[in-house]
């Protein structure tokens, strides 16, 4: 696993007041922090709602409370934040924070062994210590509590300019081999993740960890309906998960998961969410000029729609009603 050699010993320096919308040209930072978070976190968003539909939540670098908000009403919400206008944000909007970094003494004191969930979405790349931040994010769970994070992986297989280029606020630069002798270091976790392929981007990876084996096992079967292609078995809240996974965070789109897209929309619409849509079917109008792509684009179609025709009738009423 990579890392900085000589980190800065107070890394706020990196995140100012501009850090969560800069102009585009800037090295750190987001250009649209809210169109960024809402396709990149409603996958964490659906995740969370189907571990949890209720209970208490911290997200480890909540930002302005993006994710916490988007939970809703029924979980009783916690951040972590280190830029203190964001901070001020969420706080604004009914999140609890407790501190300005997950190795604050006062998140082990306020929240340990007492949430439903822990969040850290991107997050874990910023801090000084990955391994005592990761520690303080299980001791803070209840015994059949999740952990769900997200971090920039340097792949094996793909290009990882993006990491290297682009993100100069990162300490830490994790390979699997290194998030796999992590894990091992504990002796009671259940881990199920997997490098996320993002489609002209750098790979990041995907992880779900618990302590309890029946939770793990609820955790294992989410995470597989996230990374399916096969539809038609899955409920429509994991259908949703896998929409919002495949389609609008990685970039994946199929053509049985464009018909199925109503069922995302009709879970959580936003203009936002359409806008990131519109922008990849305007990259295939734009392909669909080659007319290779076009013919096997209309093969891919005619191959959904016959798997639509092979449903029963009982099927086929269902899904017209959702």
């Amino acid at each position: 696993m990579g890392v900085v050699e000589a980190p800065p010993g107070d890394t706020s320096v990196f995140y100012r007041d501009d850090y969560y919308g800069k102009n585009e040209s800037e090295t750190i930072g987001y250009a649209d922090y809210a169109f960024t978070a809402e396709h990149g976190l409603l996958w964490a968003q659906l995740l969370v709602q189907a571990l949890k539909p209720a209970g208490r939540v911290l997200d480890v670098g909540c930002a302005d409370g993006f994710l916490l908000r988007k939970l809703g009403d029924a979980y009783e919400k916690f951040g972590i934040e280190v830029n203190k206008k964001a901070a001020n944000t969420a706080a604004a909007a009914g999140v609890t924070m407790v501190a300005d970094d997950v190795l604050s003494p006062a998140v082990a004191a306020q929240l340990g062994g007492s949430l439903d969930v822990v969040t850290s979405i991107a997050t874990f790349e910023h801090v000084l210590d990955l391994r005592r931040a990761f520690t303080t994010a299980l001791s803070l769970l209840k015994p059949d509590g999740v952990l769900v994070f997200e971090i920039p992986l340097i792949s094996e297989t793909r290009d990882n300019n993006d990491w290297f280029n682009g993100s100069y606020e990162h300490i830490y630069y994790p390979t699997i081999p290194g998030l796999e002798r992590l894990f091992s270091s504990y002796d009671d976790l259940f881990v199920s993740g997997f490098e996320s392929d993002i489609k002209g981007y750098g790979s990041t990876y995907i992880g779900v960890v618990t302590r309890q084996q029946e939770m793990s096992v609820r955790v294992d079967h989410l995470v597989k309906a996230m990374k399916q292609t096969d539809l038609q078995a899955l409920t429509e809240q994991e259908k949703a998960l896998n929409l919002a996974y495949n389609v609008v965070h990685s970039f994946h789109p199929t053509p049985e998961r464009v018909l199925a897209l109503p069922v995302l929309l009709q879970r959580a619409y936003s203009h936002a969410l359409v806008t990131r849509l519109t922008q990849l079917w305007y990259t295939d109008s734009v392909n669909a000029v080659n007319a290779d792509w076009y013919e096997g684009q209309a093969r891919n179609w005619r191959n959904a729609y016959e798997q639509l025709e092979k449903m029963t009738p009982r099927d086929a009423g269902e899904q017209s009603q959702d």
